[in-house]
């Protein structure tokens, strides 16, 4: 039987009770980035992602705000022996000679404690792995984590984990907000109205036209973000110098001018 590998999304403490938006997010940025699916359905606390390619699928889900953690990972029964065999096959297949590993169970269990997982996986790779000269090491101290997440029903043991953005799922508050980007600062302002839910309309401001190349490429980090096949940028020339803490201030005031006319 074909072992399948699952694209499971960890949402932040904030997006929890906004999981319905994050799971449209995350079909919304797949079609996006042309990656296909089979499903996207909530397991518990955590969403389960059924995708014909799972390494370009959590590339493109960990550009989404309401992400704690994106992993790629096994699913098998919630069941003590079961999921012991599991972590201890993945796991141990994973790990390179002399390395320090720490097995973490966290999640929801049935007649037994994360404990006693972490504890028999741990045991069971270092007696089938000896000649590798692997070790378990501790929670500040180890070369590779093998972590695995538990639901009512089943078991997530992963190969791949990454942090996410954080923040809450885009669009989640259903407010609209305006950014003027035109400098560092202000796509860094933008980045953050957009983490918080915000369905944000961008537009930017530039003195010169070879100010623009610097601009576009911070924009490149935050259209992604935006969860949409089209965005509309509009661009205004504003004709003073950015040089200088008055000519700044003015400029702006000017920015700000612009944004409430829109």
């Amino acid at each position: 039987m074909k072992e399948v590998s699952y694209v499971v999304v960890f949402p932040t403490i904030f997006s929890k009770n906004k999981i319905p938006q994050l799971i449209s997010n995350i079909k919304k940025i797949l079609k996006v980035r042309n990656q296909e699916f089979s499903s996207v359905k909530r397991d518990g606390d955590v969403i389960l992602v059924n995708s014909g390619d799972p390494v370009f699928a959590s590339s493109a889900i960990n550009l989404l705000f309401g992400v704690e953690k994106v992993a790629i990972a096994r699913q098998v029964k919630n069941e003590f022996k079961t999921i012991v065999s599991e972590i201890t096959s993945i796991g141990g297949n994973l790990l390179l000679k002399g390395e320090k590993f720490l097995v973490t169970v966290e999640g929801t269990t049935k007649g037994f404690f994360p404990k006693d997982v972490e504890i028999a996986a741990t045991s069971n790779i270092i007696e089938k792995k000896s000649k590798l000269g692997a070790q378990p090491g501790t929670e500040g101290n180890y070369d590779k984590l093998l972590y695995t997440y538990l639901t009512k029903n089943n078991a997530y043991i992963c190969i791949f984990i990454d942090n996410g953005q954080g923040g809450i799922p885009f669009t989640s508050t259903k407010q609209n907000a305006i950014c003027c980007v035109y400098d560092e600062l202000s796509a860094v302002s933008c980045f953050e109205t957009i983490k918080q839910g915000y369905d944000t309309k961008i537009i930017v401001c530039y003195n010169k036209k070879s100010d623009l190349l610097n601009i576009v490429k911070t924009l490149n980090q935050i259209i992604p973000r935006l969860v949409k096949e089209k965005i509309s940028i509009d661009f205004f020339q504003v004709k003073i110098n950015l040089s200088g803490t008055k000519n700044y201030l003015n400029f702006v005031s000017m920015a700000i001018e612009i944004m409430l006319n829109e």
